[in-house]
């Protein structure tokens, strides 16, 4: 089974996941005292249905509530999003309503609360009473009055204990589609009944919130279908038809909502078809919300067309559809969540109240793959983590559907659900994508993840180091060690390792790279290889990773090493305890990153401190410096504090001494050693002198008090010299404060696993 890419602690505290379903498309309607309604009737007319199938039957909820509310909590979701069937209630519409209806939804929201599920109820998702489809339905602005009376009858008896509730499902699908294109009931293709149903569903929707708020009802909103409008081409004409399909679709109804107004676009066409005194409802469509809530599946690419107002049409898109011939673009999702905050909504908090895909799920061996499912709902999440991440308000997330289910015109062919449901049997089994769900969202599945072993990784400029590792502890046994040149990336490295232990599985994941991070990704400037959060939770199959920088890492062992691993170069008089340590990396670069031991775990700040200026303390230094700057434009710190920079220096120090000669920085290390070659004496004194300035810049600026630390090849090479070349009077060499810098201990990083003990470390918080 393929898991998915996130859990809860990917989203914010209190983030809501839930999912939903429809009355009639799961209750069954042939039963429990419900009157007809226009979709019994709809589908009655052949041609309308597929195989003229109704809702009936369908997954028979009525009678299986308990099972699939079962299947809701086992899931780990937080709520359950509902809805009421207006003809259950009220067989007429109007009059008496049916106690069978309000029994069967005060067992069902009791059943919810039991299960500690938060019910969230939409009262209208698309089954008309009939005898009100007989007085004109939608397009009779009577329709609001009666709405409002169900309203405080459904909600009379129930409302006391929802979560939320919103008026209709997705307007325009009660209006446009229904009254304009005829493809749901009733079936209607009349410019003038849209017009008049796409006004009076809003009336309808503020009366239901005016009725709510006299029952002392709050956490109520607004439910809006949304589909992002796409230009066929770049030409005027396909801009002109995409934003008036834009408008229609997805600006209309929200700016009654939240606006008051109507856009100019459409009002051309649908004006003289709206109810005379329009303007005078919009106080009631307003009527204040507590969210909004956004039903996305897909783009349309839109292209225009000879023919009448609104001369448009859907062209083919080329993008991997669903079941349904739907294009899956989660960016829409993404654009829909900030323009929906930032044009209407402001600071009013977004629900993704359905979200999904159909496919052709097989039931096989007692199971469902449905991988396509499961990277869909990957796709659409990680898009809504990033609007999240960058400010837009949104709180909440619904699948859309918990079970398969009556598809409307379709039938029962188009499969949506989590949980697949053999219509004839009516058995239920959960498919991989409820599985990989129950596995991201339920406490079992975090303790499980937490008692599975990390995968941790330090990619170095040669050679990537990975290892598993338990808590903070590294186990030594599993490290493998793989060429970088020998290797397409990341992810195979990971596999290839996985594989060969024998694809255990992995609760979180971490990789060091010598290189910036930036958020999520990570980048080396001589190794192209994406390195991203998303690419390590996909090839470890881990539910949350992390991505370091080298001496970050090295910053979160430092804890964890073993004296014999770090031995101190040069003690320290501070009694100001160890919360704060440096590390300076000397390898290939030079950089530095303070550490910093709180009560919330050991924080490790990045920096780029190899590219400050060169100390200059004195003649030579200065003649240094110039020397540098007139090579690079720039005398940089790690121009003389790197493998290179003992080359430059080397490459100084004999221009000096009138000789052109050059050598490479572990000949220069084995001259100085060996005491063979006074350019090299000469290179190393300069190259701890210059260290010792630098280090004492750095441990005023940063106070480490628990010690500075010094980690790469380099800086292991050198460390036999630090006593006797000048470095540790240069790092004094600050006048009265020469005593204050005694308090600092200096150690030496001897651990060649220091970098995958601190990324263990990292991701055990410790």
């Amino acid at each position: 089974m393929t898991r998915l890419d996130f859990s809860r602690a990917d989203f914010p505290e209190g983030f809501l996941f839930g999912t939903a379903t429809s009355s009639y498309q799961i209750e069954g309607h042939g039963f429990g005292g419900a009157g007809p309604t226009h979709w019994d009737s709809f589908a009655a007319t052949p041609g309308n249905v597929a195989r003229a199938e109704n809702g009936a039957r369908a997954c028979d909820h009525y009678h299986h509530f308990e099972e699939d509310l079962d299947l809701i909590k086992a899931a780990g979701f937080d709520a359950y999003r509902f809805s009421t069937s207006w003809a259950r209630v009220m067989p007429d519409g109007r009059g008496a309503p049916n106690p069978e209806g309000l029994d069967f939804y005060d067992r069902l929201t009791d059943a919810m609360l039991e299960r500690g599920l938060k019910p969230c109820v939409t009262l209208y998702h698309w089954e008309l009473p009939q005898p009100l489809a007989d007085l004109g339905g939608w397009r009779n602005r009577d329709i609001a009055g009666w709405f409002a009376d169900f309203t405080e009858v459904i909600m009379g008896r129930i409302g006391d204990r929802m979560y939320s509730a919103a008026p209709v499902n997705e307007p325009w699908c009660v209006a446009w589609l229904s009254h304009f294109q005829g493809l749901h009931a009733p079936g209607m293709r009349d410019i003038r009944a849209a017009a008049r149903a796409m006004h009076n569903v809003l009336l309808a929707h503020g009366r239901a919130i005016q009725a709510m708020r006299g029952l002392s009802m709050q956490n109520l909103g607004a439910v809006f279908n949304f589909e992002w409008a796409q230009p066929a081409d770049d030409s005027p004409a396909a801009q002109q038809a995409a934003a008036l399909y834009d408008a229609i679709y997805n600006r209309f109804l929200l700016g009654g909502v939240f606006k008051g107004e109507y856009p100019a676009d459409v009002l051309a066409a649908l004006e003289p078809h709206l109810p005379l005194g329009w303007q005078d409802d919009f106080p009631t469509i307003q009527a204040p919300v507590d969210w909004c809530g956004l039903n996305y599946y897909t783009r349309k690419v839109i292209a225009p067309c000879d023919g009448p107002w609104p001369a448009h049409k859907e062209a083919d898109g080329p993008l991997p559809k669903t079941q349904m011939g739907w294009e899956i673009y989660p960016e829409g999702l993404y654009n829909f969540l900030h323009r929906t905050a930032a044009e209407y909504t402001g600071d009013l908090p977004l629900i993704i109240t359905e979200n999904g895909m159909a496919s052709a799920d097989v039931l096989q061996n007692g199971t469902v793959a449905d991988p396509a499912r499961i990277a869909y709902i990957n796709a659409h999440l990680a898009k809504v983590k990033q609007a999240a991440e960058e400010g837009v308000p949104v709180q909440g997330y619904f699948l859309w559907s918990l079970l398969d289910n009556y598809e409307w015109a379709l039938g029962y062919e188009r499969r949506f659900g989590l949980v697949h449901v053999d219509f004839e049997s009516l058995q239920r089994t959960p498919k991989d994508s409820y599985k990989a769900l129950m596995f991201a969202l339920t406490r079992l599945a975090m303790t499980v993840f937490a008692a599975l072993p990390a995968l941790v990784a330090d990619i170095g400029g040669t050679n990537t180091r990975i290892a598993l590792a338990h808590g903070a502890a590294v186990d030594e046994s599993t490290v493998r060690r793989f060429r970088n040149a020998d290797q397409a990336g990341l992810e195979p490295v990971i596999h290839a390792f996985l594989q060969e232990l024998g694809n255990p599985g992995i609760g979180a994941a971490c990789v060091a790279l010598a290189g910036p991070v930036a958020g999520n990704s990570g980048r080396m400037t001589n190794l192209d290889w994406e390195i991203s959060t998303d690419l390590l939770q996909r090839a470890a199959g881990a539910p949350r990773a992390a991505l370091l920088n080298d001496l970050q890492a090295q910053g979160h062992a430092l804890t964890h090493l073993a004296p014999a691993k770090c031995p101190q170069l040069f003690a320290g008089t501070s009694s100001r305890g160890t919360s704060s340590k440096l590390v300076a990396g000397i390898g290939t670069g030079f950089n530095i990153a303070p550490a910093f031991t709180t009560a919330a775990g050991v924080e490790v700040l990045a920096a780029e401190a190899g590219h400050t200026d060169l100390p200059v303390a004195d003649e030579d230094s200065l003649s240094l410096s110039r020397f540098i700057a007139a090579r690079h434009g720039h005398a940089a710190l790690e121009e003389v504090l790197s493998g290179r920079g003992l080359e430059t220096v080397y490459a100084w120090a004999a221009a000096g001494a009138g000789q052109d000669r050059t050598l490479s920085a572990a000949d220069i290390m084995a001259a100085a050693k060996a005491g063979s070659d006074p350019l090299a004496s000469r290179t190393v004194e300069v190259f701890c002198a210059t260290l010792g300035r630098a280090c004492a810049n750095l441990a005023l600026t940063c106070l480490p008090y628990g010690g500075i630390y010094f980690s790469g090849g380099v800086a292991r090479a050198a460390a036999p010299f630090l006593g006797s070349h000048g470095f540790y009077e240069a790092f004094l060499d600050k006048g009265r404060f020469s005593d204050f810098l005694r308090q600092f201990p200096i150690h030496v990083i001897e651990d060649d696993y220091a970098a995958l003990t601190g990324c263990a470390s990292h991701l055990a918080g410790q």
